[in-house]
């Protein structure tokens, strides 16, 4: 009788495995996207026009008739405009706030737990500001790119280094940060994408940390003043832990976003966070002698199942804890969000959907209500940073025996493009 055969695994097997699933998701990837294996913008039939522009569908057709909006292709019974028609009714509309011109806000959505829907959020968060007219650019800080793919990318095949936020943490002063950055299938979004090689960007900024001490947690801060000019809203999407990389994106923010889905894990997950935050900000605060403010703080519930008894609960206690952070709607799960993510996509990317216009119309309105509070958010900073004077600026003391609160000159908030 012959020996029998034991495999050891060794990096041959792995490289070989890795090459299979890339080869597998490419293949996903273009029967998803088929034709062309390439994401397309979703025309916007006229009843989501018109909720997106909050005006009623009589005063829509007048102002086109007037000839106030143009645009617009009637394709049978339908009318459907371009996402770029719907931005510029938007700006017209006064929908995008005076002061969003050369005063980007960021907008870091966090986590330290994995499947609490950064990316989804991230991304449809975009969408939805896009649609109101706000130039947006997503910056993509998780190796695992699930942001990039939702973009119709794939990390492995269509992302080189250079072209990839590894680029934006070289230690060269003088390289140009927008080479980094590219446009997207949807108008009015750029992003900087992401691939695996951003694990070596971890190793290589904690090799730098020793010498640049504080300095380590605002190399991302530094270069953001740029985007600032461009864009309207930078957001930026983070891999769920709390790395070099994860806090520069959160440091460099002016806005924090944390997504919690109303489990318990996810509950137990959360509460870590802010402990561990506060840790971080403390070692960081005592190597660079500056204390971090936002403009604002949110907690998001996503993932939402109604049917679920104890999600009710979860959302007490994140009541009890977070208080006026967390924002009073949620946003549900949804087989329709499930289906489109199935096939690399968002509600917003649904141009026609074979099932439930019921459902359709209802899951884009729990983002829109979600987002809502978001842009409100927005909105209110771009006030105070345009009219300082009418707004009474308040900051917590670090501690409770401090005499004083921090000057503005000690303070990273507001941003140099914000206050110019």
């Amino acid at each position: 009788m012959g020996k029998m055969t034991h495999h050891r695994i060794g990096r041959a097997d792995i490289q070989a495995r890795a090459e299979r699933m890339e080869e597998v998701l490419s293949s996903v990837k273009q029967a998803a996207l088929m034709p062309e294996a390439k994401k397309k913008p979703p025309r916007i039939n006229l009843a989501n026009t018109t909720e997106i522009l909050g005006l009623t569908k009589s005063k829509m057709l007048h102002r086109l008739a007037k000839g106030d909006f143009s645009g617009g292709d009637r394709s049978g019974s339908r009318t459907w405009f371009s996402i770029e028609e719907v931005q510029d009714m938007a700006r017209k509309l006064g929908k995008r706030h005076p002061h969003a011109e050369g005063n980007g806000i960021v907008i870091t959505i966090a986590n330290f737990k994995g499947g609490v829907a950064k990316s989804t959020t991230t991304i449809t968060l975009a969408q939805y500001l896009s649609f109101r007219g706000l130039k947006c650019l997503v910056i993509d800080l998780d190796p695992q790119a699930s942001a990039t793919t939702l973009f119709g990318l794939s990390p492995y095949l269509d992302v080189e280094n250079e072209e990839s936020a590894h680029g934006l943490f070289k230690a060269d002063e003088d390289a140009d940060p927008f080479k980094a950055v590219r446009q997207t299938y949807w108008p009015g979004i750029d992003l900087v994408a992401a691939n695996l090689f951003l694990y070596g960007v971890e190793f290589a900024l904690a090799g730098r940390a020793p010498k640049w001490g504080g300095d380590i947690f605002s190399y991302l801060r530094d270069l953001l003043p740029e985007f600032r000019k461009k864009y309207d809203v930078v957001l930026i999407d983070t891999q769920p832990s709390l790395s070099f990389i994860t806090a520069n994106g959160i440091f460099g923010a002016d806005h924090l976003l944390v997504t919690v889905p109303p489990s318990s894990l996810d509950f137990a997950s959360s509460a870590g966070f802010w402990s561990l935050l506060r840790d971080v900000m403390a070692s960081a605060e005592n190597a660079r002698g500056t204390p971090k403010f936002w403009e604002n703080v949110s907690v998001l519930l996503t993932k939402v199942d109604s049917q679920d008894k104890s999600a009710h609960m979860i959302r007490q206690l994140l009541q009890k804890g977070c208080d006026d952070w967390l924002l009073p709607v949620p946003i549900p799960a949804t087989r329709v969000a499930t289906n489109a993510a199935a096939e690399f996509q968002t509600v917003y990317d649904i141009e026609r959907y074979e099932g439930s216009h019921r459902s359709m119309k209802a899951a884009r309105e729990n983002y829109d209500n979600a987002y809502a509070q978001i842009l409100l958010a927005l909105n209110h900073t771009w006030s105070v940073w345009q009219n300082p004077d009418q707004f009474e600026i308040k900051l917590t003391p670090t501690t409770p025996d401090l005499f004083s609160s921090p000057t503005a000159d000690e303070v990273d908030s507001p941003p140099e493009a914000a206050a110019a």
